[in-house]
C-alpha cells in the first residue's frame, strides 16, 4: 500500500506553522481605514506601500505586539467589501463574505476602556457574552466588517 493510500498519513514531516503573517483585505478608502484601525483601536499601522500593476496603495496594520504582520489592506475605489448588517445579529451567516476577525485583549479592564472608546466614537456594538474560557463584543470597523475583541473570562473559584 502506498502513502497516498494508507489510513495513517505521516506526520513526521508536517510544517512548524506559527500562526497568521497576514490576512488580505480590501477597502475603497485606505486612509479611513488607518485612521479606524490606528487612531481608534491604537493598532500600528504600517507605511503607506504603492502597488504595481493597478495594486493600488496599501499597508499593514498589526494588532499589538505579535510575529503577524497583521491586516493587509488594499485600497480600491471599487472594492466590493461585504459589510455585516448594520442590526448586528451576534453571528449572521454571509454566504461569500469574511464572517468576522477576531482580536485578543488582555483582560476585562481592557475590554472595557475599549467598549468607552468605541461609545465615545459612536460605534455601535454588542453586548459583551462568554464563549467557554472567554468574553467577547462585536463591532463593525469602517468598512463594514465584522471584528471581535476576545479577552479571557474571569472565572470565579
Amino acid at each position: 500500500m502506498t502513502q497516498a493510500q494508507s489510513s495513517t498519513p505521516d506526520i513526521s514531516d508536517l510544517p512548524d506553522w506559527r500562526g497568521f503573517h497576514h490576512v488580505a483585505l480590501m477597502t475603497p478608502d485606505l486612509d479611513a481605514t488607518m485612521r479606524f484601525y490606528g487612531d481608534l483601536l491604537g493598532m500600528q499601522v504600517g507605511p503607506i506601500l504603492q502597488g504595481a500593476g493597478g495594486q493600488g496603495r496599501h499597508c499593514f496594520i498589526r494588532p499589538g505586539a505579535t510575529e503577524a504582520w497583521g491586516l493587509h489592506f488594499f485600497e480600491h475605489p471599487d472594492a466590493q467589501v461585504f459589510a455585516y448588517p448594520q442590526n448586528f445579529p451576534r453571528f449572521a451567516v454571509l454566504p461569500g463574505a469574511l464572517q468576522h476577525i477576531a482580536f485578543t485583549l488582555p483582560d476585562e479592564v481592557a475590554a472595557l476602556t475599549l467598549r468607552q472608546r468605541l461609545a465615545a466614537f459612536g460605534v455601535a456594538m454588542t453586548d459583551i457574552a462568554q464563549i467557554g474560557p472567554i468574553s467577547n463584543t462585536l463591532f463593525r470597523d469602517n468598512n463594514g466588517l465584522l471584528l471581535e475583541a476576545t479577552w479571557p473570562r474571569d472565572v470565579e473559584a
